[in-house]
C-alpha cells in the first residue's frame, strides 16, 4: 500500500523510466530529431502553424477570413501532409499518444477499483463520489 507522497513520486519516476525505455517513445524521439533536421519539414510546419494561428486569432476576434487565406492554409496543410519526414513523425506521435492513453486508462481503472480485502477482513465500500446508475 502506498501511504505517502514520497512513495507515489518514486513510483512515478519508475513509470517515467519505463516509458523512456519503450520503443514507441524511442521512435517518437527519433522522428522528432529527423523533423528538426529536415529544413523543408520545419519550414512547412512553421508556415502552417503561423498561418493557422493567424486565422484562429482573426476568427476569435470576429474578423473576416478571406478565401485566399483559407486556400493558403489548405496548400500549406497539403505540403506538410505530403512530407515523408512529417508523416513518420505524425505516425510515431499517434502511436505514443495511444500508449499514453492506455497507460492513463490503467491508472484510472486502478484508482477506481475497490481495494481487495485482506484475509479475514470484510470488503470495503468504494470511497469518493460515484456516478448514479440509471
Amino acid at each position: 500500500m502506498v501511504d505517502n507522497l514520497e512513495e507515489i513520486l518514486n513510483l512515478a519516476a519508475t513509470l517515467g523510466q519505463a516509458i523512456r525505455r519503450h520503443p514507441r517513445y524511442a521512435m517518437l524521439r527519433q522522428t522528432d530529431t529527423r523533423v528538426r533536421a529536415d529544413k523543408a519539414a520545419t519550414e512547412a510546419l512553421d508556415a502552417y502553424n503561423r498561418t493557422a494561428a493567424d486565422l484562429t486569432r482573426k476568427e476569435r476576434a470576429g474578423l473576416p477570413i478571406e478565401v485566399d487565406e483559407k486556400r493558403r492554409l489548405e496548400r500549406l496543410r497539403q505540403v506538410v501532409a505530403s512530407n515523408e519526414t512529417v508523416k513518420s513523425f505524425m505516425r510515431a506521435h499517434a502511436d505514443f499518444a495511444e500508449l499514453m492513453r492506455r497507460m492513463n486508462e490503467s491508472i484510472h481503472k486502478a484508482m477506481n477499483t475497490p481495494k481487495e480485502p485482506e484475509q479475514g477482513q470484510a470488503p470495503q465500500a468504494p470511497s469518493g463520489p460515484e456516478t448514479p446508475k440509471m
